[in-house]
């Protein structure tokens, strides 16, 4: 796929094989649950430009224990979720950036709705398209390259298609890595969203 590259392996050992700063953005959302993850800050500083995640409520606190980010943004879901002991609901969750965006976001408090049961591609912790649209429009510029080390469903992927950004997604789990393979196909036959299109909803997605 032209300005796509999919790979199915493992983000720690593919990671290593990169150049540092060999991407203009690093945006992820790390696995929830599954242990301490912050370790990777290094490596990820290394070979991104800039870097923005997403690494959950409870997660975050080891990221920024081991490095603090520049800033912190809130994603407001508006879902009510039940977590066990871990949670008793989301309705919001951190979005750490260690770097300034290129553009204003114009608040701190980005509200996306992770919409509908049929529309979450099949994962078990699905991000908004409208969310990570949003993202990638303010970190980088058309024609840049975005990275996803642990890219799920596609979800990065597909905004980077539809925007016009280049994309690298890496998914160990087969499973996903197939969902994403399907996405980022149909979203590639999907009209390109631009900055200045007549939508409103296209601008207050893209435009500062």
């Amino acid at each position: 796929m032209d300005d796509v590259t999919l790979i199915l392996g493992d983000a720690i050992s593919e990671l290593g094989r990169l150049e540092s700063q060999s991407v203009d953005l690093i945006l992820t959302d790390p696995p929830y649950l599954e242990g301490d993850f912050s370790w990777m800050l290094p490596e990820l500083l290394r070979v991104g430009k800039r870097l923005v995640l997403t690494p959950g409520k409870l997660e975050s606190f080891n990221w920024i224990r081991r490095q603090a980010p520049v800033w912190e943004y809130a994603w407001e879901s508006h879902t009510q979720s039940l977590g066990g002991r871990a949670c008793l609901h989301i309705g919001w969750e951190p979005i750490l950036a260690y770097a300034w965006p290129l553009r204003p976001v114009g608040n701190d408090v980005l509200v996306y709705p992770i919409g509908l049961p049929d529309q979450k591609n099949g994962h078990v912790w699905p991000k908004p398209i409208g969310l990570m649209r949003k993202i990638v429009a303010h970190w980088t510029n058309e024609g840049q390259s975005v990275l996803d080390p642990f890219m799920g469903s596609g979800t990065t992927g597909d905004a980077c298609v539809r925007t016009g950004r280049r994309f690298i997604g890496i998914e160990i789990d087969p499973g996903y890595y197939a969902i994403a393979q399907r996405r980022i196909a149909e979203a590639q036959l999907q009209p390109r969203l631009l900055p200045h299109a007549a939508s409103r909803h296209v601008q207050e997605e893209l435009l500062p």
